[in-house]
């Protein structure tokens, strides 16, 4: 065989071995030869070739049919109580119900306060007159005893303080004794007694001071048969230096046999007794029929 550049001895003939030229020129195509010869099978595959590069996306394909529905999934898990709604309206009151059967009978409550009373009724008939009763045993002999004094003062004398008023004019005096010169009134019976009296006083007081004004005290003293103030009178207001005032006085109270009584100037003051016409001051005293 013939290489374009060497001689191989084993394959060439000798007139052949020797240094090939370049390359001439191509020649004229020469005529065509005869037909065609029928195509060769086809030889086995080529190894398949490297793969080439990715062709542009194509245009989305027309959206296909919905598929069908697919089968329901479990239930999940129930979610968490959401917060509560605001109250809604109150709806319209519903029609009245129909009245339920009578419950059986409570027991008895207590019993009320009493009644006012009525008014009276008319007066009945007078019934037959009933037989006369037997006499009674006569009681025994009743005793009354009355007592009774009065008494006044005509002058104007002056009565320091704590003294005992002298009352000089005695107009009544029926089982009570009075002493003019001592003052001292004497019960002679036991019994419930009636005592008033009045005294026009004037406010004696020598001192020139806030203390001069002050009210004109007299009051009933029981001596015996024990000492203490039965009752006490003064004037309505306080009576200043100079001034004058009327003291009146009342009591009521029952005494032993023999008890002994007087009145006193119980003011902080002296004062002086003042003539209203006739009299300054009077006592009147009765016993209550026992």
């Amino acid at each position: 065989m013939c290489n374009s550049n060497k001689c191989d001895h084993d394959s060439c003939f000798p007139l052949n071995c020797f240094l090939l030229g370049p390359t001439g020129p191509t020649g004229p195509t020469g005529p065509a030869g005869g037909e065609t010869g029928p195509t060769g099978p086809t030889g086995p595959t080529g190894p398949i070739g490297l793969a080439g590069i990715p062709g542009p996306t194509g245009a989305t394909g027309a959206t296909g049919p919905t598929g069908a529905t697919g089968a329901t999934g479990p239930t999940g898990p129930t979610g968490a109580t959401g917060a509560t709604g605001p109250t809604g309206a109150t709806g319209a009151t519903g029609p009245t119900g129909a009245t339920g059967p009578t419950g059986p009978t409570g027991v008895t409550g207590p019993t009320g306060p009493t009644g006012a009373t009525g008014p009276t009724g008319p007066t009945g008939a007078t019934g037959a007159t009933g037989a006369t009763g037997a006499t009674g045993p006569t009681g025994p002999s009743g005793v009354v005893t009355s007592a009774a004094a009065m008494v006044h003062d005509t002058t104007t004398d002056n009565v320091p303080v704590n003294a005992v008023l002298s009352f000089n004019t005695q107009n009544l005096a029926n089982n009570i004794t009075y002493n003019p010169a001592t003052g001292v009134f004497t019960f002679n019976n036991a019994g419930q007694y009636i005592v008033h009296w009045w005294v026009n006083a004037k406010n004696a007081c020598e001192k020139e001071s806030g203390t001069s004004t002050t009210p004109l005290i007299v009051t009933l003293n029981q001596i015996t048969p024990s000492t203490g103030v039965i009752s006490s009178s003064a004037t309505h207001n306080a009576v200043a230096k100079g001034g004058t005032g009327t003291i009146n006085g009342n009591a009521v109270f029952t005494v032993t046999a023999g008890a002994t009584f007087r009145f006193i100037n119980s003011s902080t003051v002296p004062f002086s007794l003042v003539r209203n016409g006739d009299y300054s001051a009077s006592v009147s005293i009765i016993r209550n029929a026992q």
